[in-house]
């Protein structure tokens, strides 16, 4: 056990020793990581809070539940009990028919013709507020509210809803294909970057190897080099995007004031700053391992 926590410590502290060997081309490398994680990780930020922006800013999503024209107030008071149980609903309200009557002779020229009617031609009526502003969330708690008893139809305002979420799925497509561009540069430059460092060592690996040195000891030291490029590199994602959430914030500043909306962006999350770090470690460790076994394998055969 001692040896193997040995080996792996000598094979981090060559890696530190090929970073600082060569600090400003190795930066270059660093920095090419971190803007290809800065770039689609603030452009998805951007488009997750201008969905939310979207979604409070037009209205809430909500469904009308009209009861027919015989329903009691017991059946009134079912639905009642259910909308209260139901986790998918944030929130309702109530307008009895004799309120709705009441409001509609409330406008100018209605009341004359309300009041020749014989009977209240209006329902009992339920404002329901959805938890989701989902387009299938909505759809699915109408088909379920309206199997209530007494229900004679709900309808749903579910069309802004679906443009919105087309428009956010779109600019997602955008931003995954963006981050397929930078990753394919990101792993050509770890990748690029991993193999000269084994070809400039490579009378030593010809040695070690010869001497009965296992893959795996060989392969080492230059994935623990892959794995500080890509630390370094999901560091400085990191700072990149706190920089620019503050220039966007302090650029933004004043429209929130002018709007009298919250448009700003949150700071990073510990969850963001964990998906950084794992996204820039693994795909750079990925990169160099792949680089260092198909150097190896070619030095390998030539030996």
């Amino acid at each position: 056990m001692l040896g193997w926590l040995l080996q792996h410590r000598i094979a981090l502290f060559r890696a530190f020793s090929q970073l600082a060997r060569q600090p400003v081309a190795h930066l270059i490398g660093v920095l090419v990581i971190a803007f290809a994680l800065s770039l689609p990780a603030g452009a998805l930020r951007l488009i997750d809070r201008a969905a939310s922006l979207g979604q409070g800013a037009l209205h809430e999503p909500h469904l009308t539940l009209f009861m027919k024209q015989d329903a009691d107030d017991a059946a009134v008071r079912a639905v009642w009990d259910t909308l209260a149980l139901r986790t998918d609903v944030r929130e309702f309200r109530y307008i009895s028919n004799a309120e709705a009557l009441a409001e509609m002779k409330a406008l100018p020229g209605l009341a004359d013709a309300i009041n020749a009617l014989d009977r209240n031609p209006l329902p009992h009526t339920f404002v329901v507020i959805s938890r989701s502003p989902a387009p299938q969330a909505l759809e699915n708690l109408r088909a379920a509210l309206a199997g209530l008893g007494k229900v004679e139809r709900v309808q749903v305002d579910s069309a802004w809803a679906k443009r919105l979420d087309a428009l956010v799925q779109f600019a997602r497509r955008g931003a995954g294909g963006l981050t397929a561009l930078l990753a394919v540069a990101m792993a050509f430059t770890v990748f690029s970057t991993v193999r000269q460092q084994v070809l400039s060592s490579r009378s030593e690996i010809e040695i070690t190897h010869l001497i009965g040195a296992t893959p795996g000891y060989i392969r080492r030291p230059f994935l623990y080099f892959g794995i500080l490029q890509g630390l370094l590199g999901s560091l400085v994602a990191g700072l990149l995007l706190w920089l620019g959430s503050r220039w966007y914030n302090d650029a933004v500043q004043p429209l929130s004031n002018l709007f009298a909306m919250n448009l700003q962006l949150p700071g990073l999350s510990l969850r963001e700053w964990v998906l950084l770090g794992v996204a820039g470690v693994g795909w750079s460790w990925a990169s160099s391992y792949l680089s260092v076994s198909l150097t190896l394998r070619r030095i390998a055969a030539r030996c």
